[in-house]
């Protein structure tokens, strides 16, 4: 009788092990399966617009500074800060050129042209948000400090746009400007949040010196960045 015994006292011990390693095989799956899940979950597309470009200088000083080359350049540090965060960011443009094809006439046709052109790339990559990077200019040189804009009516954009401003005026000798509705085609014709980011006034010769230098531009980017982290609910 001590063998079926024996027998019959296996069993419980080989099926608590199936059991256990089921477990530890059910446990393993399920938290790989979760982390896919935050990870997915967690993934933000941003894309970057350095405003103008090819034909379009934007806004020109005396000195021959170009707003283009600017906005390229902040746009270009922007992406590279918000590389640790896992954010994924894509430009509408990585070099001095513009969408408007050979033989379009008219500034105001062609300007549509090249701005639906960076419109439909956002769509492309399905953007959560778009960020458009210029530089401001006025007649009389008075001006200076950044300011954002949104369109009115937009809550995600509004919140997009005070973020990133707070984060501007946080810049030591920044004017305290806040964020503000703006009627421009490029955030008005977006379907996803959009704001406008003047980064400057290059018709002030003070600003214009900061803008042009690489510690400044870091500082203005910094704070872009850490406006759309923010946006995002992200350190």
């Amino acid at each position: 009788m001590r063998q079926p015994l024996s027998i019959l006292g296996k069993k419980p011990a080989v099926l608590l092990v199936l059991g256990v390693m089921s477990m530890l095989v059910f446990s393993v799956l399920w938290q790989g399966s979760t982390a896919v899940m935050i990870h997915s979950e967690g993934d933000h597309v941003v894309m970057l617009d350095p405003g103008h470009g090819g034909y379009d200088p934007g806004a020109i000083t005396a000195q021959g500074v170009y707003e283009k080359s600017i906005n390229l350049q902040i746009a270009q540090k922007v992406k590279e800060m918000l590389g640790p965060s896992g954010i994924q960011v894509f430009l509408t443009r990585e070099e001095d050129i513009d969408y408007v094809p050979d033989g379009v006439k008219g500034k105001t046709t062609k300007k549509q042209i090249d701005l639906n052109r960076r419109i439909d790339m956002a769509n492309e990559v399905k953007a959560d948000i778009f960020v458009s990077l210029h530089v401001n200019a006025t007649a009389t040189g008075q001006n200076s400090g950044a300011e954002t804009f949104y369109d009115s009516k937009s809550e995600s954009g509004k919140e997009l746009a005070v973020l990133i401003q707070q984060e501007l005026i946080k810049i030591p000798g920044m004017n305290r400007r806040i964020a503000k509705p703006g009627d421009f085609y490029v955030i008005n014709n977006t379907s996803m949040p959009a704001v406008i980011v003047e980064v400057g006034y290059l018709s002030s010769l003070k600003e214009q010196k900061k803008l042009q230098q690489s510690w400044y531009q870091e500082q203005l980017s910094r704070a872009i960045a850490k406006g759309i982290a923010s946006y995002f609910g992200l350190p």
